[in-house]
């Protein structure tokens, strides 16, 4: 598990969170304002994705 924190243009939220979800397997992204007052902060906890079942390499040879 990490924590990921993306200050961005508000335009760009949409697919920051698609690119976020689609990555990771995630927490809620919490969506806080930034202190410039435009842009946004985006808050969330990742966790690496499992990986594939490990495929077997026994091959049988008669």
């Amino acid at each position: 598990m990490f924590d990921i924190r993306i200050i961005c243009d508000p335009a760009d939220e949409p697919d920051i969170t698609r690119a976020l979800t689609s990555a990771f397997d995630c927490d809620p992204i919490e969506r806080r304002p930034a202190r410039d007052g435009y842009r946004i902060r985006l808050y969330t906890k990742a966790f690496h994705p499992y990986p594939d079942t490990p495929r077997s390499n026994s091959s049988s040879s008669a």
